[in-house]
C-alpha cells in the first residue's frame, strides 16, 4: 500500500506539471464490495475471525487536464486483521489505476466526468502463529518458517462516473463504477513459487468515493 500510495503521489505530481489548465489533487474515500467470500471461508475453515463484504479503503488522487480532457491517477487501500487460535493474519487489500476522462462543465466547475480507470488489484496476505516467542537467530536460519507471505494480483478496469462540486477553493467529487477483472488473477508466494490450490478472489464489483480535492477551482470553468 505505501508503494502504491508513492506512486501515485509522484505520477500525480507530474499530472499538476504538465497540465497547462487545470490541475487539482486530494484525498479518496471509497467503499468496495469485492467478492471475497472464498477466501473468507478458508480463513473462517481455519478459526480466523471473517471478511467483511464490503471494505471501506483511504487513498489519494490527482486530476489535471487541457480544456476537457483528462487525465488522473489514483489509488487505495486498506489493511486488516483477523485473528484465531493458532494463528493471525494481516490482510492488505489495495489497487492504483490510470483514469483517462472528459469533463463536461455544467455551470462554473459544477459538473459530470465519465471516465475508465485502468491499473490493477491486489491483495496481499501476512500470516504468523499466534503463540511465537523470542527465538536464536541460528535456530531461524536452520529453520525460517514463523511466518508466511503471499501476494495476489490481478488486472482490473473499472468504469466511472464523478461529479464535480467545487466549494470555494475545494472540490467534492462524488464517483461510482464498477471495478471488473476479466482474468483470474495469481497467487504467489514472497519467495516467487505458486501456491497450489489457492481460493479463489473476485475483485469484481461496484464501489462508491467521496474525494475532499485542493486546486484552482476557478480554472474548470472552461
Amino acid at each position: 500500500m505505501k508503494k502504491a500510495v508513492f506512486i501515485v503521489v509522484l505520477l500525480s505530481l507530474a499530472v499538476g506539471i504538465t497540465a497547462d489548465e487545470i490541475s487539482f489533487s486530494g484525498f479518496v474515500l471509497s467503499y468496495m464490495m469485492p467478492d471475497l467470500s472464498d477466501l473468507s471461508n478458508d480463513f473462517s475453515s481455519a478459526g480466523l475471525s471473517t471478511i467483511d463484504d464490503e471494505i471501506v479503503t483511504f487513498g489519494y488522487g490527482s486530476w489535471g487536464g487541457f480544456k476537457n480532457v483528462v487525465f488522473g491517477l489514483w489509488g487505495y487501500g486498506r489493511e486488516g486483521k483477523y485473528d484465531g487460535p493458532d494463528a493471525s493474519t494481516r490482510m492488505f487489500y489495495s489497487g492504483i489505476y490510470a483514469e483517462p476522462g472528459y469533463f463536461l462543465n455544467i455551470y462554473k466547475g459544477f459538473g459530470v466526468m465519465p471516465g475508465v480507470s485502468i491499473g490493477a488489484s491486489k491483495i496481499k496476505l501476512k500470516l504468523r502463529e499466534s503463540n511465537l516467542g523470542d527465538t536464536d537467530f541460528d535456530d531461524l536460519l536452520a529453520e525460517p518458517t514463523r511466518t508466511s507471505k503471499v501476494k495476489y494480483r490481478t488486472f482490473t478496469v473499472a468504469p466511472t462516473l464523478t461529479i464535480n462540486i467545487p466549494i470555494e477553493f475545494l472540490i467534492l467529487s462524488l464517483r461510482g463504477g464498477y471495478q471488473w477483472s476479466p482474468f483470474q488473477g495469481n497467487w504467489k508466494l514472497k519467495d516467487g513459487a505458486n501456491l497450489v490450490n489457492p481460493p479463489d478472489i473476485n475483485i469484481s464489483g461496484p464501489f462508491a468515493s467521496v474525494c475532499l480535492m485542493f486546486g484552482d477551482v476557478a480554472k474548470i470553468n472552461f
